[in-house]
């Protein structure tokens, strides 16, 4: 039987590749005999197993330097984190967090909470790697007001006021500040900060 060609991105020329089967090729070829693990070779493919290809799929995109099994997402909704709520282990939810950011279950339960003001931005590896997870970054928030964003905390800089906006919305688990606090211009035909009257920012953690 010939070996599973791994697709080294979710979308394949000449053919369009679905994240289940890029999910599926990918558990395969970590069942391979001859493939090296570390310390988890029984374990891929639980994203397929919990049918998070089914709830990721319409947000997820590939790595733009094309990196196997890793993926990434902008502007995760309200719909989805419900979603992924329902559908994740309430402590993987409390302790997947991307460093010292905010846990998995809070930024989603933020986002569901807030729909109109929060988006979550992160990751996902797929069943191909054995550190295979989902997990988020940081958010994108929406404010009625315009904040003035210059050198991260530098002079006239009102970061520190955004971050306590987030955290007031519910993403306040986080053991140190986010990275970076920037403008989010997204992209053509999604969030649209020149709207009258709103103003989008990422905060982002390392």
């Amino acid at each position: 039987m010939p070996t599973p060609t791994l697709p080294a991105r979710r979308f394949t020329h000449p053919e369009l590749v679905d994240l289940t089967t890029a999910w599926r090729a990918e558990e395969r070829l970590a069942a391979d005999p001859d493939a090296r693990h570390h310390w988890c070779a029984d374990r891929h493919g639980w994203l397929l197993r919990r049918g998070l290809d089914e709830v990721l799929g319409p947000v997820l995109m590939p790595d733009a330097w094309g990196a196997a099994s890793f993926y990434r997402f902008v502007d995760l909704d309200a719909s989805v984190a419900t979603a992924l709520l329902d559908r994740l282990d309430p402590r993987y939810l409390a302790a997947e967090r991307q460093n010292d950011g905010p846990s998995l279950g809070t930024v989603l339960r933020a986002v569901v909470a807030h729909p109109d003001r929060l988006r979550a931005h992160g990751y996902v590896v797929g069943p191909g790697r054995c550190d295979e997870r989902v997990t988020v970054e940081g958010v994108l928030v929406r404010t009625d007001d315009a904040f003035v964003l210059g050198d991260h905390h530098g002079p006239g800089c009102q970061c520190d006021e955004l971050e306590r906006v987030v955290a007031a919305l519910g993403v306040d688990d986080a053991h140190v500040p986010p990275h970076e606090v920037t403008r989010w211009w997204g992209r053509p035909g999604d969030l649209s900060p020149q709207e009258s009257g709103e103003h989008w920012y990422r905060l982002w953690w390392d």
